[in-house]
């Protein structure tokens, strides 16, 4: 049986595929258009789906969509219209807008059929939860999904046993921590619903001064849950883009949101911690809460909110939980492999048989076509048999080194598929890195990835963190070692590489220890601030040439800037 999973629309659309129960294909459009967070149907991840397993969509069986239109009507439009006579306008357009949205996402999705498929819209924080339950490796665990909105809910939680989901209990919009943090990245001048990882990089670099008032907005209750104070807050009755998230009442306390391309003040990195550290109480709190409802040790989380590693950590260090399991795209893109794998369960009535250790998914090109379209734009290269030792070399030098090997990874993290690689122990690398290769702010943090069997020499309480979604603290005597990983407060966003799941990039680390004496090398993602990580040969010649990258191992070839 072959299932289409769609995720996303609105934003970060994608697309799985699953086949008898494997897992074959999964991208994100982004990395095809190379437009970042592209929305709509996603056609050429759907196309890239069929082609690596080898069918048609006329073959394809059972098609799952990341959200119930109808269902998120029936929720939004009778709340648009409770608060209308607060914003006429706004309300009268916001229900024209979801009408139409909704209309055009429906039909999107009926074009893709083909001629045999059905097609099934999927609640959308039970596919959340389940693109990170039933990849997992556990077969019972307590279930969180925190996001901006679903088709209303914000906040769920539920448990997961064998391939079952059930909800145990949910907070609604505009109740949303999600939305405040969106808010908060909006506040502070970066890009909301896409620059949420600048504001926990900043927050290193703050006090929480602010967070006794930051508690009055977001009221943690004795039973787990939350409140919002919405007298703080407008983007429930007014369009938070155009006027802003917060109300006049937060704006006289807080001072005037700052608009992008001024300084950053000490009050801007106060307010970032204070927002931080609100997000990790609420929802310690209702993981404390889910922990007393399920009396399970492990947990598995989803949504957009789960990506904030920081969060992550300390969840993984103070929650009653042992073991913590997030989706490596725990963003709606990620829907796309929940609402297969949950069809895909239903359907056939098997247990589960796939665990995702990899996120190695999406396209790749052989040694042959990389040297092909190198022939064909008269660029220099010379071919090695073990490029994981000359890459190292290079690294171990100082270059900086765009790494281009395999299948594009699933997901916002480069794992060692679309990397760029740099030596941890070198102070300066952070600034270079940021100035002449990302283009980026200087504050931005870089993250290691570590051979698996030795994290824990570094890391604290850090054994495995494949998909690089937890911050640990860096052991103090081992700081000095690796300045250039090492955040202002200390932690690092560890990604732990295992030699049974990347060999290449396994041997590259080993290599690199020889030379430097570290278990682990300086990873970023293989792209510039603004566009998608790099998918194609071309997208990485161009990322590379307009960049201060000193070398680029891409395949077996390798190509140095004179």
């Amino acid at each position: 049986m072959n299932i289409l999973g769609i995720g996303g629309y609105s934003h970060d659309s994608s697309a799985a595929l699953v086949c008898d129960g494997r897992l074959v294909a999964a991208v994100e459009e982004e990395r095809l258009t190379r437009i970042k967070h592209q929305g709509g149907v996603p056609r050429r991840a759907v196309q890239y789906c069929l082609d690596a397993a080898g069918i048609t969509l006329d073959d394809v069986d059972h098609i799952g969509c990341y959200m119930r239109p109808l269902l998120r009507l029936a929720r939004r439009i009778p709340y648009r219209l409770r608060h209308a006579p607060l914003h006429p306008l706004y309300s009268g357009g916001y229900i024209a807008y979801e009408t139409i949205h909704n209309a055009l996402y429906a039909y999107g999705m009926h074009c893709l059929r083909g001629k045999k498929a059905r097609l099934h819209f999927m609640e959308h924080h039970p596919a959340h939860a389940a693109s990170s339950f039933l990849v997992s490796p556990f077969e019972e665990a307590a279930l969180l999904c925190t996001d901006y909105v679903g088709e209303f809910a914000a906040t769920w939680t539920g448990r997961g046993t064998g391939t079952q989901i059930r909800r145990i209990r949910a907070r609604n919009y505009p109740h949303s921590l999600g939305v405040f943090y969106s808010g908060m990245t909006d506040y502070l001048g970066f890009l909301r619903a896409s620059d949420e990882y600048k504001v926990m990089g900043l927050a290193s670099y703050g006090e929480p001064a602010y967070i006794d008032d930051f508690r009055k907005i977001i009221r943690t209750r004795p039973d787990g849950w939350y409140d919002v104070d919405l007298s703080w807050m407008q983007c429930h009755v007014a369009p938070g883009s155009r006027c802003g998230y917060f109300s006049k009442k937060f704006l006289r306390r807080f001072g005037p949101p700052r608009k992008k391309g001024e300084p950053i003040e000490q009050r801007h990195m106060d307010l970032a911690a204070s927002a931080q550290r609100l997000l990790e109480e609420a929802l310690l709190n209702v993981a404390n809460r889910l922990h007393r409802d399920t009396g399970l040790n492990r947990l598995c989380m989803a949504g957009g909110v789960a990506l904030n590693c920081s969060m992550n950590g300390r969840l993984l260090r103070e929650s009653p939980f042992d073991q913590i399991f997030v989706q490596p795209a725990a963003g709606d893109d990620g829907i796309a492999i929940g609402a297969a794998f949950q069809l895909h369960h239903r359907l056939t009535g098997r247990g589960r048989e796939f665990q995702m250790r990899d996120t190695r998914l999406g396209p790749e090109f052989s040694d042959a076509q990389i040297r092909q379209f190198l022939d064909s734009a008269k660029i220099p290269y010379q071919i090695h048999e073990n490029v994981e030792e000359q890459a190292a070399r290079l690294i171990a030098a100082g270059s900086i080194v765009g790494w281009f090997q395999g299948r594009v990874e699933f997901g916002p993290r480069a794992l060692g598929a679309r990397s760029i690689l740099a030596d941890p122990t070198r102070p300066e690398m952070k600034d270079l890195l940021n100035k002449y290769v990302k283009h980026r702010e200087d504050f931005r943090p870089f993250a290691p990835s570590c051979l698996a069997e030795r994290a824990s020499e570094y890391f604290e309480g850090c054994t495995d963190s494949p998909f690089m979604l937890f911050v640990h603290r860096v052991v103090p005597s081992k700081r000095a070692d690796v300045p250039a990983i090492t955040h202002v407060d200390g932690t690092a966003r560890v990604q732990t590489v295992s030699r049974d799941v990347d060999q290449k990039f396994y041997r590259l680390i080993e290599a690199f220890e020889r030379l430097r004496g570290v278990p682990m090398v300086l990873n970023t993602s293989f792209n510039v601030m603004g566009e998608p990580i790099v998918c194609t040969p071309a997208d990485a010649v161009r990322c590379f040439y307009s960049t201060g990258m000193d070398a680029l191992v891409i395949g077996n070839c390798v190509v140095v800037k004179r």
